[in-house]
């Protein structure tokens, strides 16, 4: 973990005062926590949402926000292998969103608090937090981060200038779920934080995400941690992985991930990945890590507010194995704690247009 950041927390203030009449809004501050409790592996996102659509534009017309909740478990022994199992998934049905004036958004010097209907998002850097209960998941969770973010936008970039502005960060996570019948304690969890913010009319998920989407890699274990992002269609990835003490930023040619096994969802019909091979080429000749992951157990959800189609959001519950090669020294990591997310275009609505 990190003592102290030089990032601001004033990336963490809104945007709704910025949207005029001719922007549409798409902002996020989520956090998914990846760990493992006595007998249980499990794997929770929290995310809270401000989204404004306009007519014509790529999301359907209306303000609104929404609080997100996801977490899926399995046992600690359980065979790499895909099922039909539970899990929650809460949020983006339209039942669930409510008027974006129920969020507030506060800041203080160092520090800055978004509060929805269900809970509080504290953004503090190199410290968050999230507390309060939503879809009948209590959380009080502390994270610290392990390095500072990666953006995946340039930060010198403006919203106006842009209107795109992404980063990543890792950490670890100490704190406590409550579910009905269970509590979930967690310590020393891989934790990996996404804050993405679309202010203007580019951003349309559904014809941005066709073909292979955008996948997520997560990976925690004995001093390695992994947070890796990939487009397949684009050819682009990009990954932030510590090792020890050190932590590099990877990008391009030096990442590939390759599907390894596959499986039929029986709810959605979907054939989807079971397990991957990710090779991580770290960066001026400082190594090579090799993970394989498999999954165990599944989660997944659509974005039903697009005004086009639309996407599918599928997230793995898995375990894996690394090596980590550096120099002569050769490590193999054999209980990996890992995730997979996946989200592309599921349904396009069409008019016929294209032929006339």
């Amino acid at each position: 973990m990190i003592e102290d950041s030089s990032f601001p927390a004033s990336e963490y203030l809104d945007h709704r005062d910025r949207v005029g009449e001719e922007k549409q809004l798409w902002e996020n501050n989520g956090w998914s926590i990846r760990g493992r409790d006595a007998d249980t592996d499990y794997l929770f996102w929290s995310s809270p949402y401000l989204i404004r659509g306009l007519e014509g534009g790529s999301y359907r017309p209306g303000n609104f926000g929404l609080d997100q909740t996801l977490f899926v478990a399995a046992p600690a022994d359980a065979p790499p292998e895909l099922h039909d199992n539970d899990f929650i998934a809460i949020g983006w049905d339209e039942r669930d969103h409510y008027d974006w004036s129920e969020v507030t958004v506060a800041s203080t010097p160092g520090a800055v608090e978004w509060t929805t209907p269900h809970r509080t998002y504290l953004a503090a850097p190199p410290t968050f937090g999230i507390a309060g209960s939503h879809a009948g998941v209590e959380a009080d969770i502390r994270i610290d981060l392990d390095a500072e973010p990666m953006w995946f936008t340039d930060p010198a970039e403006s919203l106006d200038a842009r209107a795109n502005r992404w980063w990543i960060a890792s950490g670890r996570a100490s704190g406590e779920l409550i579910l009905p019948g269970r509590s979930v304690s967690i310590r020393d969890a891989h934790a990996v934080h996404e804050r993405h913010i679309h202010l203007g009319r580019t951003h349309d998920p559904v014809r941005l995400l066709t073909g292979g989407g955008v996948c997520w890699y997560t990976a925690s274990g004995e001093g390695l941690s992994v947070a890796l992002l990939a487009r397949p269609s684009l050819g682009s990835a990009w990954a932030q992985v510590t090792v020890g003490e050190q932590t590099w930023d990877v990008t391009g040619d030096g990442l590939s991930v390759r599907t390894t096994r596959t499986w039929l969802d029986p709810q959605t019909n979907m054939l989807v990945a079971q397990a991957w091979d990710v090779a991580i080429e770290l960066p001026e000749g400082a190594g090579s890590i090799e993970l394989a992951l498999q999954a165990k157990a599944r989660a997944y959800y659509t974005w039903d507010f697009l005004a086009e189609g639309q996407t599918m959001l599928y997230w793995w519950l898995c375990t894996g194995t690394a090596e980590v090669t550096q120099g002569d020294a050769r490590h193999r990591v054999t209980d990996l704690l890992t995730e997979a997310h996946l989200n592309r275009t599921f349904s396009v609505r069409h008019d016929g247009s294209r032929n006339a």
